[in-house]
């Protein structure tokens, strides 16, 4: 019986290991009239979240392509947030968040990103 409780403390040793040792890459260059691409997974989204969440320049510096996957990992993670409630105390966007979609209305306005990328698909 021991050994059971070992080989399985052994797999979940290797397993957590190797998910804290993996770094997702950001994508290839993009071609100018090319979309970018969906995040493939959770940990995707949180990846590109995390670029926009702590960027090493302001928010307004990041670059458009950057921003627009960071925007819309954020939809991947929580699909049932609206953009236009972004502002409202009760439209149940995380504080941190809010900069980020003031942001994207503020490239919008400057037509730094469309109505699809203002507006992503939910998940």
């Amino acid at each position: 019986m021991n050994s059971i409780w070992q080989k399985l403390r052994l797999l979940i040793s290797e397993t957590s290991a190797k998910f804290q040792t993996h770094t997702p890459q950001p994508p290839p260059p993009r071609a100018a009239n090319e979309k970018l691409p969906d995040p493939k997974s959770s940990e995707e989204a949180h990846f590109r979240l995390k670029q926009i969440l702590h960027p090493a320049q302001p928010i307004d510096q990041i670059s458009r392509d950057n921003f627009i996957l960071g925007w819309v990992a954020m939809a991947y993670i929580a699909p049932g947030l609206n953009p236009d409630e972004a502002a409202d105390e009760d439209g149940g966007w995380p504080i941190t968040w809010k900069p980020i979609a003031a942001e994207a209305f503020r490239r919008h306005q400057l037509n730094q990103l469309t109505g699809e990328e203002l507006y992503p698909k939910p998940y």
